[in-house]
C-alpha cells in the first residue's frame, strides 16, 4: 500500500490479496511464539499490530493504530481501538469498492 516497513514474523500466515499500510506489524504475542492467522482479502490499516495467537476472518478491515489481540471471526466487517472492535459492516470488500483510481 505504501513504501514503508512491515514487521512480519516468519511463520505468519497470510491469505491472498491481503493489503498492508505503513508500519504495521503481525508478530507472536508476549512470551508465547503463536502467531496470527489472516484469512484472503484483509486489509491493515496504518500502524496496526495484529498479535500472539489470533485468526481474522476473510475481507475484514483492520483500522489505523488498531490492535488485534483477539479473535475476529465476522467475515466482511471493521475493526478498530485498543483492544481492536467491531466498529461496522463495512469491511474489506467495500474498502476495495471505493478507493479512488
Amino acid at each position: 500500500m505504501h513504501i514503508g516497513p512491515v514487521l512480519m514474523n516468519g511463520r505468519v500466515t497470510v491469505g491472498k490479496d491481503c493489503s498492508f499500510h505503513i508500519n504495521t506489524a503481525l508478530v507472536a504475542g508476549g512470551t508465547s511464539d503463536d502467531v496470527p492467522y489472516l484469512e484472503d482479502g484483509v486489509v491493515v490499516g496504518i500502524g496496526a499490530v495484529v498479535l500472539g495467537n489470533v485468526h481474522v476472518a476473510r475481507n475484514v478491515a483492520i483500522g489505523a493504530n488498531a490492535v488485534v489481540n483477539k479473535n475476529v471471526a465476522e467475515e466482511n466487517i471493521a475493526v478498530a481501538g485498543v483492544p481492536a472492535h467491531k466498529v461496522s459492516n463495512g469491511g474489506g470488500l467495500n474498502w476495495n469498492k471505493n478507493k479512488l483510481i
